[in-house]
This record gives C-alpha cells, sequence and structure tokens, in this order.
C-alpha cells in the first residue's frame, strides 16, 4: 500500500508505562474505505493503539497521521515515558475525523437516545437542533433503533446500547471508526445485531479500525487482519492468510485458543 493511499498512518509507535512495554515500534497504514481488524492475545496493546490514533493515551515516540493530520510527543516535553501528545492542528479534528465506540458504551445515563446523539454535534460542532436532531434520527433508523429514540439507557438492551453508541459516533460526521472491543460484553445474538451494523457500514465506505476476538467477523469482513502480540505487530495480511494459514507461532497459538 502505498503512503498517499493511506488514510490513517501510523509509524514506529512507542508506548511505556515505566518499565512495561506496551507497543514497541507499530507501523500500521489503513487505505480509506479499508476494514482492518486488529486481533491478538490481551495485553498486545490493540486497545492501546486504537486509544493513541484517538489521542487518549501519551505515546513515547513515533508518529500518527490521520488524513491531513498529524500527532506526535510533544518534542519539548521533559517527562519521557509519559510525553503528552500534541496535535499539529486541534485534537477534536483528529476525534472527528477518526470517531471511536467504546467497550463499554459510555453513554450520558441521564439523557435519551435521542439526546446522546445530539449533544455533541449542538455542543461542539455548533448545529442548530433542529438540523441535528434530523441527522440523529436518520442515524437512529440506519442503526435499527428509530423506535427507541426517546427512551433512556437503562431500558435498552446491551446491544441497543452499543448501536446508540456507533450512532452518536457517526453524528460527528467522520471518515472512519476506531471499535475497541465493542462486542465483548454481549451475548451471541446481540453481538450479531452490532456486527451487522459495522458490515453495513463497511459496504457504505467508512474505513474501520476494529479490536476484536470475533474470528468470524474478522474472517467475513475484513480486508486485512494484523495480529499484536508483545507490543509488536507480528503478522498481517488477508482474513484467508492470517487466519487460515498463519506463518508465526505467535498467531498459531492464539487462534488455536481463541477457537478451540
Amino acid at each position: 500500500m502505498s503512503v498517499a493511499a493511506a488514510y490513517l498512518e501510523i509509524e514506529q509507535l512507542v508506548v511505556r508505562f515505566g518499565d512495561r512495554r506496551v507497543l514497541e515500534g507499530v507501523d500500521l497504514s489503513v487505505s480509506a474505505g479499508e476494514t482492518v481488524a486488529l486481533i491478538g492475545p490481551s495485553g498486545g496493546g490493540k486497545s492501546t493503539l486504537l486509544r493513541c490514533v484517538n489521542g487518549l493515551c501519551p505515546f513515547r515516540s513515533g508518529r500518527i497521521r490521520v488524513g491531513e493530520l498529524e500527532l506526535a510527543p510533544d518534542p519539548h516535553s521533559l517527562r519521557d515515558e509519559a510525553a503528552v501528545p500534541q496535535m499539529l492542528g486541534p485534537v477534536g479534528d483528529i476525534r472527528r475525523a477518526m470517531g471511536m465506540v467504546f467497550q463499554d458504551f459510555q453513554l450520558f445515563p441521564h439523557l435519551s437516545v435521542l439526546g446522546n446523539v445530539v449533544e455533541a454535534p449542538i455542543r461542539v460542532l455548533g448545529q442548530p437542533r433542529e438540523q441535528a436532531e434530523a441527522t440523529a434520527i436518520e442515524l437512529l433508523a440506519r442503526v435499527g433503533l428509530a423506535d427507541r429514540r426517546d427512551a433512556k439507557p437503562h431500558q435498552l438492551s446491551g446491544g441497543q446500547k452499543q448501536r446508540v453508541a456507533i450512532a452518536r459516533a457517526l453524528a460527528m460526521g467522520p471518515k472512519g471508526l476506531l471499535c475497541d472491543e465493542i462486542t465483548s460484553a454481549l451475548d451471541p445474538a446481540l453481538k450479531h445485531e452490532v456486527l451487522g451494523v459495522l458490515e453495513d457500514l463497511k459496504q457504505e465506505g467508512m474505513t474501520l479500525v476494529v479490536v476484536t476476538h470475533e474470528i468470524g467477523f474478522a474472517r467475513r469482513s475484513a480486508d486485512r487482519v494484523v495480529v499484536l502480540a508483545d507490543g509488536l505487530a507480528i503478522e498481517q495480511g488477508p482474513p484467508e492468510q492470517v487466519i487460515d494459514a498463519p506463518q508465526e507461532k505467535r498467531t498459531q497459538e492464539f487462534l488455536r485458543n481463541v477457537l478451540a
């Protein structure tokens, strides 16, 4: 993949918390419209990688580019491991360009479904309420929740909460989504609901980077699978190569444990 084709580009990303190495020189390029599944054993650095891209986690060295925006450690910081990321552009811009959906939903419990989706467009983007609500209603229909617009989060199933979280991220108009284990707390039926939404977004051309243990989803829907283990990207390629014919011993062990 050429650099010019990359919408998200990560170069030599290093994250260390004290003596613990979380990421050690990770490189990753994601094209516009591509779906990349990040898999690997727990503690391998997958969630940390997404949090770095979203400006939520400091990193020691390296470079992250999303579109024309860049994120890098502060070269003037005296704090080594905890160097504060500095945007070469407002941090909000990169979060609007690449939205994030979290494992634990993070919905506002006091707001309705509609209120959760319109909150950021109104407060952050300055959209008129009428415009924000019209967009939110379209997005809720898109994720199959048009009839739940007035419900509060405690009245929803886990799968419904996660679909609201996806609609909320989409309300900011991103070109891509970072999805961090968004089905791990759901039972199989609810996982199907949420993964179906991701598959629809893929068909619509959304750029997706998905941390997942759902190997079936990765095999079926990802354009590329990247295996992170011990802070390194140890293997990557199309699903039929990485999942069905892995070359690295660490990948083979992980898949054997997951698919057992």
